[in-house]
């Protein structure tokens, strides 16, 4: 019996670990109409006391895992530059790039808006750069 509570402890801080650390995104769409591309390049993680990274999405070029620890990927100059390498890879210029980020320092109940009054301990951070290729 000793043993499915031992599975049941690893399945839960796996579940726990994958739902928690953050994510790196490139979402793309065509505009048929002017043969242009819109671009968001987005990356999101959590940190520990507003300067330790714990968990983010990996923003490697190559990746071998979704999400990299006690690494800082949200930046914007690592964004800028998977950004410009999408661009590059296929052959296209830039314009209208435009820049969103987030900081939160209230940890929110997944699911729920009830924050949990622990400022500055855990603090989720995103950054997003989106333009337009041609």
């Amino acid at each position: 019996m000793n043993y499915k509570k031992t599975i049941l402890a690893i399945v839960t801080a796996l579940s726990a670990t994958i739902c928690l650390t953050g994510c790196f995104t490139i979402d793309t769409a065509d505009v048929h109409t002017t043969g242009e591309e819109h671009v968001c390049v987005g990356n999101r993680g959590w940190y520990l006391f507003h300067f330790i990274p714990l968990a983010c999405g990996n923003a490697s070029e190559d990746p071998l895992m979704p999400w990299v620890f006690f690494r800082n990927d949200v930046t914007m100059d690592k964004i800028q530059h998977r950004f410009m390498s999408y661009a590059n890879f296929y052959g296209k210029k830039t314009r209208d790039m435009s820049y969103y980020t987030q900081e939160s320092v209230l940890f929110e109940i997944p699911g729920t808006d009830f924050p949990i009054p622990i400022p500055y301990i855990l603090t989720y951070r995103e950054v997003q750069l989106s333009g337009v290729l041609k």
